[in-house]
């Protein structure tokens, strides 16, 4: 029973001491707190003094803090977007690079293993960037020009690819690949294309 007792009364006090939380500091010291005991053996915890010989309950001083100012919500300032950065998130744009010559599975004879690439694009292209031209996935050479000369291809067949690159070797923009055949003339097959005629029996 005195557990029981002692429970409710803590309870009491924190119901107490939270409601006089919520009002003015000043209101808190002025108020007193009494302890009594009702009919029924209840502790219980009043502002009114119950008798005239009744002492005040003693309660720890609150603390009232005052509320801190947050502002607006979304009222937080927002840094300006500089150039350098603004540029970084425009989109990229689209050259449409194409590859000429040459034509895909396009015969190329006789040229001493040196094969003429054209290439065309949809607008001017950046004047710090580079033409990367591509012999099956390798860079053979690099160019600002869109019409090079790529020697050493020897003969078999080939793909080739060109890569827009800026400064930083960013790809820009591409094309193909475009799959391509180098033939040479040889002593074996002088006329490509029709076939080998016996030499006449004497």
């Amino acid at each position: 029973m005195a557990i029981s007792e002692w429970v409710k009364g803590s309870l009491a006090v924190l119901s107490m001491a939270a409601a006089f939380a919520l009002t003015p500091l000043a209101t808190v010291h002025a108020q007193e707190i009494y302890k009594t005991v009702d009919e029924n053996g209840n502790v219980v915890y009043t502002d009114q003094k119950p008798s005239d010989d009744a002492v005040p309950v003693k309660l720890k001083e609150l603390t009232v803090v005052d509320p801190i100012e947050l502002g607006e919500v979304g009222s937080a300032a927002v840094e300006p977007i500089d150039d350098e950065t603004a540029e970084t998130f425009t989109e990229m744009p689209d050259f449409d690079l194409e590859i000429v010559s040459p034509e895909v599975e396009e015969t190329i004879w006789n040229t001493a293993y040196v094969l003429s690439v054209d290439v065309s694009a949809a607008r001017e292209l950046p004047s710090e960037a580079e033409l990367a031209y591509l012999i099956d996935g390798e860079v053979h050479t690099t160019s600002q020009s869109t019409s090079v000369e790529l020697e050493e291809v020897f003969r078999g067949e080939h793909e080739l690819s060109v890569e827009l690159r800026d400064a930083d070797g960013r790809v820009l923009d591409s094309a193909g690949p475009v799959t391509f055949f180098m033939r040479q003339h040889s002593r074996l097959h002088p006329n490509p294309g029709r076939p080998i005629q016996p030499r006449p029996r004497t």
